[in-house]
């Protein structure tokens, strides 16, 4: 296979393309693999309570959201490959501070810090991604590079749990921070055409938060708040119904995800974007609803097999309308917008989903509600959204 570094004759894997697309799987695994073993890291060392241990880890998310606005800013302002580099190569210090600081404070502002980097880094890799591929089949390169993401998240957690099991933390953090060195030097690789100077435009609001892309923004608000829920409390839920081995619930969904993407971007350039992501809209519903009334393993996991196939049809589609609605000069903007609506909706739903469940006593409501929150989205889509983006769109 031959590959290019030019966008002009339509070539996706170009050299730059793959590159990228490599460094981005390294950096989510490396985080990935850190999930499921950091509580218990945190509790084994500093000899804290769940509570504390959970605040700390959700400053994480809470710093990757405060920065995806100025994320999106600072990609569109400064040259991208310095920016993507040096954020990225903060955010693998970070995986050397949680071993060697020995209180708590510190701790907490190391994992702030994690998150802010890994905000900005993660709208970098989009950005030049994005860059790469020639506008008639960025659906289907956005697809793909999608994937890293989607293997990273089914493959890091197993990985992180069986190496803290077998040799403890210190293995786990040696190998992140081994990976992200080989991100750090695939980047440096990184063939990025030099920013045209421009002269400086007035800061202004669309700088920050892509305006046109307000209904897309919310509508991926509501699948985020539906997600949250899954990626806290699955666990307990099939607890709570008698049904083991929820690890495979993730599993299938990754599988459903990875299906989908290779497929959805080549019909999102045919022209297919509005149907896809409506269908996958409607599939999430059908999803949820499922999950809220399963008695038993086949529904449970069918419906996570569900959840995976309609946000691959959800995910290339709305991140396709935030750049089609943007300038060339907004593309960081246009991904810290689609990625904050992402960050609001799933930190949002972790939290109404924890005080849901001790009100009920039971999961179950929770994703009812989530089921609840997709039809109002659903309907959002078909009657605003969709006509919206035809309407504004700029490109595709």
């Amino acid at each position: 296979m031959e590959l290019r570094n030019d966008t002009t004759n339509n070539t996706l894997w170009s050299r730059t393309f793959i590159t990228v697309a490599a460094a981005n799987f390294l950096l989510f695994f490396s985080f990935y693999q850190l999930l499921p073993i950091l509580p218990l890291f945190i509790l084994d060392k500093f000899q804290t309570d769940n509570a504390t241990a959970g605040f700390i880890i959700s400053l994480y998310t809470i710093g990757a959201l405060a920065c995806r606005p100025f994320a999106g800013f600072l990609v569109d302002t400064f040259s991208r490959k310095p920016l993507y580099f040096w954020t990225f190569f903060a955010f693998s210090l970070c995986f050397v501070g949680y071993k060697i600081v020995g209180l708590l404070p510190i701790l907490a502002v190391v994992r702030f810090a994690h998150g802010l980097f890994f905000g900005i880094s993660s709208t970098a890799s989009n950005t030049v991604a994005i860059d790469a591929l020639p506008a008639s089949r960025r659906g289907e390169g956005i697809g793909y590079f999608g994937i890293s993401v989607n293997l990273a998240f089914a493959t890091g957690p197993m990985t992180g749990m069986f190496l803290y099991e077998a040799f403890g933390d210190t293995i786990v953090f040696a190998i992140s921070i081994a990976l992200c060195i080989i991100g750090l030097v695939l980047v440096q690789t990184l063939k990025v055409k030099p920013r045209e100077k421009k002269i400086c435009a007035p800061l202004s609001l669309d700088r920050f938060f892509l305006t046109r892309a307000v209904p897309q923004f919310a509508n991926f608000i509501f699948v985020g708040f539906a997600y949250g829920p899954v990626t806290n409390y699955i666990a307990i839920y099939a607890k709570e119904l008698g049904i083991g081995g929820s690890g495979w619930f993730y599993a299938l969904i990754a599988t459903g995800l990875i299906m989908n993407r290779i497929m959805t971007g080549r019909l999102i350039d045919r022209g297919y974007l509005i149907h896809l992501v409506g269908t996958g809209m409607t599939l999430n519903v059908v999803a949820y609803f499922l999950l809220a009334f399963s008695h038993g393993p086949i529904a449970f996991f069918t419906s996570a097999f569900l959840i995976g196939t309609s946000l691959g049809l959800i995910f290339p589609g709305y991140q396709t309308m935030c750049v089609n609605l943007a300038r060339h000069d907004q593309r960081g903007t246009a991904n810290s917008t689609y990625l904050s609506g992402w960050d609001i909706g799933i930190g949002t739903g972790i939290l109404v989903g924890g005080a849901m469940a001790n009100h009920f006593g039971m999961h179950q409501q929770v994703f009812f509600v989530c089921g609840i929150a997709l039809v109002i989205a659903d309907i959002m889509y078909f009657a605003y959204t969709s006509k919206h983006y035809l309407k504004n769109k700029l490109e595709g």
